[in-house]
């Protein structure tokens, strides 16, 4: 009943009957800071080798679960690199990942498939300019990530990561 309120007996709550009821929060125990840079996963990054250079790419991006369509958010994820791969000398090599629930052999086309979405996207978005853009898929063989904590539960985020294309060229 809030101050104010009349009860079944039309009674009402005094303000020493509320300030009674308040209780103290310890905000210094109740509030926790948050490590972002350890809890955000990015869904898209870089790594530079020499002139190599691969983009990482989550597959939650690109593809809905278990789909090898591309999603309706793949296109602006997909356009940047197909703008800097204008530049690439050489093969362009698109891999594709998958995380490790389900058979492997449904996991390796499922990569594979989803590989040849991306290669057959940014071929279409370069044109007769495109450079050679080749795919394949390594399935669940090679994880960037836990799946399975060490008493056996799941890890979700692990799994998520796993879930992933690479694509990988020289120059741009």
């Amino acid at each position: 009943m809030a101050a104010g309120d009349g009860g079944q007996d039309g009674g009402r709550i005094t303000h020493e009957q509320l300030e009674a009821s308040k209780i103290g929060l310890d905000v210094d125990g109740a509030v926790a800071t948050l490590d972002v840079e350890g809890s955000v996963e990015p869904m898209e990054h870089e790594e530079v080798e020499g002139s190599t250079t691969t983009v990482v790419i989550a597959a939650d991006v690109l593809f809905e679960f278990d789909e090898d369509a591309l999603s309706d958010d793949a296109e602006a994820s997909l356009a940047g690199i197909a703008e800097r791969l204008e530049g690439a000398t050489g093969t362009v090599q698109v891999v594709g990942h998958s995380d490790g629930l389900g058979a492997d052999d449904y996991n390796q086309d499922l990569s594979e498939r989803r590989a040849e979405t991306v290669r057959d996207a940014l071929r279409e978005m370069l044109g007769q300019d495109a450079p050679e853009i080749e795919a394949s898929g390594r399935g669940s063989s090679e994880p960037i990530a836990e799946e399975t904590g060490g008493d056996g539960e799941d890890l979700p985020a692990g799994r998520s990561q796993n879930r992933r294309v690479e694509i990988v060229f020289d120059g741009g």
